[in-house]
């Protein structure tokens, strides 16, 4: 359980690093050499660049439906010298153009708060079953989500609920995906939860207001204004902080041959 504060040196490059979140995931998949892997909700694909070091040989396909946030993934994936690896489309998670049983591994590392803010709970529903139909018989199936009831901490309390309230991005219940697993031929093998520090209350105004700026400019949403939001957080912010992923929940599953 997290209960320390990000420094903000720390706090610069908190979403690149995550304080090695995305390294420990990645680890805890159980990656082999030339595994085909589909990274749903990829955003600046910086997951799938995770995976691609750790992977070295292999296919990893990166998808998101916001082409600003395609553009930056495919800038990264050169920097990060793993474009032999890792190719970036845009494309709507809800209707994939891959056809059944291709990829070893689909994951969505904490996209489906997004796809829910731009599809709502239906879209989340097709996009984690069409991540099962591309999924080879044999091969896994991996969520990384916030679920409501798995918070601990005050602070991991307030960031879910402000990503619902405010920007529309919903954390749904684990229940809600074991029920698709369990309707589709996936075992769920394992659940495993991951932590980073909180967020003190200048980092949670510097987050909160570029959030606003992402989900108007980038999403369309119509989002309340800072001010409002503070009005309306801001006393548990600054008792609590904002665990933005202090916590966050994977779900890995096992596709099962049809009896």
């Amino acid at each position: 359980m997290s209960s320390k504060y990000l420094m903000d040196e720390e706090y610069k490059t908190y979403w690149f690093k995550l304080e090695g979140m995305r390294k420990a995931v990645s680890e805890d998949l159980g990656l082999t050499a030339r595994m085909t892997i589909l990274d749903v909700g990829t955003g600046w694909g910086l997951f799938a660049i995770e995976m691609a070091k750790l992977l070295k040989k292999g296919d990893i396909v990166g998808i998101d439906i916001a082409s600003k946030d395609t553009n930056m993934a495919r800038k990264l994936v050169r920097d990060a010298k793993v474009a032999d690896i890792v190719q970036i489309l845009r494309m709507d998670s809800t209707k994939l153009s891959f056809p059944d049983n291709h990829f070893h591994l689909a994951i969505s590392f904490l996209g489906m708060r997004d796809i829910y803010m731009t599809r709502g709970k239906k879209g989340v529903k097709s996009a984690t079953k069409e991540m099962i139909r591309v999924t080879k018989p044999d091969g896994k199936i991996a969520l990384c989500i916030t679920p409501p009831e798995d918070m601990e901490t005050e602070d991991q309390r307030i960031a879910v609920e402000i990503e619902g309230k405010v920007f529309g991005a919903k954390s749904l219940p684990k229940k809600f995906y074991t029920d698709i697993f369990r309707d589709n031929n996936v075992v769920l093998r394992e659940t495993r939860a991951y932590y980073t520090n909180k967020l003190t209350t200048n980092q949670a105004i510097i987050e909160l207001k570029e959030g606003i700026e992402i989900a108007r400019k980038v999403y369309g949403k119509d989002v309340p204004d800072f001010e409002d939001v503070w009005d309306r957080y801001g006393e548990k912010i600054e008792a609590f902080g904002y665990g933005m992923y202090s916590k966050t929940v994977m779900l890995l599953g096992d596709l099962i041959n049809e009896p």
